[in-house]
């Protein structure tokens, strides 16, 4: 990835909030994400093996100014990775999938790879 395409992923995410579904609380892995992108906020909604509902995570992905969720695969059942695409689909949010919560870089790397920046874009612009 050319430094551009990072800045433009850099620009279209500053000041904006993205979701992370999955797994238990990495402090500092959400601090990163925070960090290199300058995101207003990260939410990060905990999910357990042992619950498969999405009560936890549903309604922070409904929210008007979420911008992007990451569905850590990894580290949730199969059954809430389902529903946070579903959701994303009902309400037009960009879904990336993870098996951790990602490096920022590797973070880029993927929104460039499924060519999302136009789809975070028009959302970002919608938010303002």
């Amino acid at each position: 990835m050319n430094e551009s395409t990072f800045e433009k992923i850099h620009r279209a995410l500053r000041g904006q909030t993205l979701v992370v579904v999955g797994g238990d609380r990495r402090d500092e892995a959400i601090a990163r994400l925070k960090s290199a992108f300058d995101l207003q906020e990260v939410i990060h909604c905990q999910t357990r093996k042992s619950d498969a509902s999405p009560k936890r995570f549903a309604s922070v992905l409904r929210l008007p100014g979420i911008l992007l969720a990451v569905a850590v695969r990894g580290l949730s059942r199969t059954h809430h990775g389902q529903h946070v695409h579903a959701i994303g689909r009902d309400v037009g949010l960009p879904v990336i999938d993870f098996y951790h919560i990602p490096h920022p870089n590797k973070l880029a790397a993927e929104i460039e790879e499924l060519r999302l920046l136009d789809a975070i874009a028009r959302r970002a612009r919608r938010a303002s």
